[in-house]
């Protein structure tokens, strides 16, 4: 392992110097910047295909999003803590864990999970601990048992995980990033230092007059099924990491915030080959108690690049498929799709309401709307993206 780490720190360097590189197609963002708005239709950028996921008693999703692969689609069950593995189709189920509880092998919460379509293991990690369950739910071992709301982790390959800590408000040089073995819980350090947390300062104004003051920190690392991308703001640089585990950056801010103690920070949403999507936080921000309670509290916009036409933009988003604009998209999520990709999850109510009011005009979504119940599980909208 200090070998692999050892070859990472290496490539890690090589990718900084080789930024001018021709080949390595560097995007580079002014934060600050507010964008245009501008529509953008689903159909122009991408080619659409619809995954009806199967209903019955034992297949009931609740909203949250799938995560689709080419290898099944996972998705949070209608029950609390459940967890359906469906078929690539959407058709069938591969597996459903349930183990919510109070005992050693089982969970308290979900707050997020890993499925390892290869080795047929899903990670379940509630507040205090990251456990491993077969497709039949049957509970096999546990990993960590560290507080998971400290930690970023994500699927790196078939032995590993990817994993960064937080360390609120540390001024020294520290190394966030370590690989976790998915056998055995153990730990490898990657030699990739970073000189100081930087995060959002936060105060919070409560009811009553006085102040108090929090950190708003962005994710280390983001990923969509079979991509990762480092993200720490205080490297500086976006990097993505290849197979092969060697960095290369792909993104920079235009005011580097280790540089520019008033730099707004960037907060990467996600790329592909054609587009790239980012938000930002302020460097000070002040907000309500009584606004974060209410969930009112100020949203930043989302930005989209055009590599083509080398435009950044705020999309606003219009589906040509359904003539009815209160069911156009707000956002793609890119995470839950592989390279390249985007999904969208139709709701079956407001498509059962789309096509009695004969507003689809798609006749592949008309067909499947024709056959759906208002109770229905959602339909997968899934996009590939054009060059």
């Amino acid at each position: 392992m200090k070998y692999l780490i050892l070859a990472l720190t290496l490539s890690f360097v090589c990718s900084c110097k080789q930024t001018n590189d021709k080949n390595i197609r560097l995007v580079t963002v002014d934060v600050a910047k507010d964008y245009q708005p501008k529509e953008v239709w689903l159909q122009d950028i991408a080619d659409i295909e619809y995954i009806p996921l199967a209903t019955s008693d034992s297949m009931l999703v609740n909203s949250t999003p799938s995560v689709v692969s080419d290898k099944g689609i996972a998705i949070r069950g209608g029950k609390i803590g459940e967890i359906l593995l469906f078929d690539k189709q959407g058709q069938k189920l591969q597996g459903r864990i349930c183990r919510r509880g109070e005992g050693p092998e089982e969970y308290t919460s979900v707050i997020f999970n890993i499925v390892d379509w290869q080795r047929k293991e899903v990670f379940i990690a509630d507040f205090t601990s990251l456990k491993v369950y077969d497709f039949s739910g049957k509970y096999l071992r546990t990993l960590s048992r560290q507080s998971i709301m400290d930690l970023n982790i994500i699927d790196l390959n078939t032995d590993y995980l990817l994993c960064s800590i937080y360390k609120e408000g540390e001024e020294n040089p520290y190394a966030p990033y370590f690989l976790l073995s998915k056998e055995d819980g153990k730990i490898d350090t990657l030699s990739i230092e970073i000189p100081r947390c930087i995060a959002s300062n936060r105060k919070i104004l409560w009811d009553d007059g006085h102040t108090s003051s929090a950190y708003g920190i962005l994710p280390q690392l983001y990923n969509c099924t079979d991509k990762i991308w480092l993200t720490d703001v205080a490297l500086d640089t976006i990097f993505v990491m290849h197979p092969d585990q060697h960095l290369e950056p792909v993104m920079v801010p235009l005011h580097a915030p280790t540089a520019d103690q008033e730099a707004p920070l960037l907060f990467f949403r996600g790329m592909n080959d054609r587009y790239a999507w980012v938000s930002r936080i302020p460097r000070q921000v002040t907000v309500k108690m009584s606004d974060m309670a209410a969930n009112r509290e100020k949203r930043e916009k989302l930005y989209m690049y055009d590599r083509h036409a080398d435009e950044w933009f705020e999309p606003i988003y219009r589906n040509r498929a359904i003539n009815n604009r209160e069911t156009d998209p707000k956002y793609i999520d890119i995470t839950s799709a592989p390279y390249g990709y985007g999904l969208i999850q139709l709701n079956a109510m407001d498509l059962v309401e789309a096509y009695s009011k004969n507003q689809i005009t798609d006749e592949k979504l008309k067909a499947i709307a024709s056959q759906l119940h208002e109770e229905d599980n959602p339909v997968l909208m899934v996009l590939k993206f054009k060059m």
